[in-house]
C-alpha cells in the first residue's frame, strides 16, 4: 500500500507540500510518475518544519497582543493586525492541524480590530474604509477554506508556475469557481489557452479527463461571464 494512502483520505488532510505532492502523483497532467515513499517523507518534513515555525510565530504574537498598551500608537496596532491576518494565511495551509489556531486567531483580530474601530469613531472617511476592509478580510478568509486557494496565495507556494495549469485542471469544482475569481481575464484567457493545448495533447495519447475538460469549460465559462 502506497505511504500516502496508509495516511490521508482527501488533500484537506494533508499539509501544503504533501497536499501538492497528492496532486501530482500518477497524475497524467502533471507527466507525473508514481512518487516514492521518499518523497511523501521529504513533503512531510517540509510540512512539520512549516508547522514548527508557525507555532512559533503564533506564539510570539499572541504575547505581542498581550502586553499591546491600551494606548498603543495606531501604527503598532495595525503592524499587529498585519501579522494576525499573514498567520491566517499561513494556518490555513497547515491541513488537520488549523481549525483550534484559526479560531484562536479571529478571536485575536476581533479584539485588534475592536481598537482600530475606536479609534476611527470620529472619523466617517477612516470608518467607511474599515467596512470596506473588514469585508474583503471576511471574503478572504472565505476563499482560504479552499486548500488549494491557500496554497496559491503563499509566497512560497509548492505550485510551481509551470504546474498552475495543471493543478486548476484536476481542482474540485467548487474550489474551481472559487479560484478562478482570483485571475484577471487576460490571465485567465491564456491559462484556459494552455490548458486546451495540454488536453489536446493528452487525448491524443489516450487520456480522456473528462473532469480536467469540464474544467476548461468553467473557465470558459467563466471568461464569458466577464466579458
Amino acid at each position: 500500500m502506497p505511504l500516502h494512502s496508509q495516511a490521508f483520505d482527501n488533500l484537506e488532510d494533508a499539509g501544503m507540500h504533501e497536499r501538492h505532492l497528492l496532486r501530482k502523483d500518477g497524475n497524467p497532467l502533471f507527466g507525473s510518475p508514481d512518487y516514492p515513499a521518499e518523497a511523501y517523507l521529504e513533503a512531510r518534513r517540509l510540512d512539520q518544519q512549516e508547522h514548527q515555525r508557525f507555532e512559533q510565530d503564533m506564539r510570539e504574537v499572541i504575547q505581542q497582543a498581550i502586553n499591546l498598551d491600551a494606548n498603543a500608537e495606531s501604527e503598532v496596532v495595525l503592524e499587529l493586525r498585519g501579522r494576525l491576518d499573514q498567520l491566517y494565511t499561513r494556518c490555513s495551509c497547515l491541513g488537520e492541524h488549523c481549525m483550534d489556531h484559526k479560531q484562536s486567531l479571529r478571536k485575536l483580530i476581533d479584539i485588534v480590530m475592536k481598537a482600530v474601530w475606536q479609534a476611527a469613531a470620529d472619523d466617517p472617511q477612516a470608518r467607511m474604509e474599515l467596512e470596506q476592509e473588514e469585508m474583503a478580510r471576511q471574503q478572504h478568509f472565505l476563499l482560504l477554506e479552499y486548500p488549494l486557494i491557500a496554497d496559491m496565495m503563499r509566497p512560497d507556494t509548492p505550485i510551481g508556475q509551470d504546474e498552475l495549469v495543471p493543478t486548476l485542471l484536476q481542482a474540485e469544482e467548487d474550489e474551481m469557481e472559487a479560484v478562478l475569481w482570483m485571475f484577471e481575464p487576460q490571465q485567465l484567457a491564456a491559462i484556459r489557452q494552455q490548458a486546451e493545448v495540454l488536453l489536446k495533447r493528452l487525448a491524443a495519447e489516450g487520456h480522456l479527463l473528462s473532469h480536467a475538460w469540464h474544467n476548461l469549460e468553467l473557465m470558459a465559462e467563466h471568461l464569458e461571464c466577464s466579458n
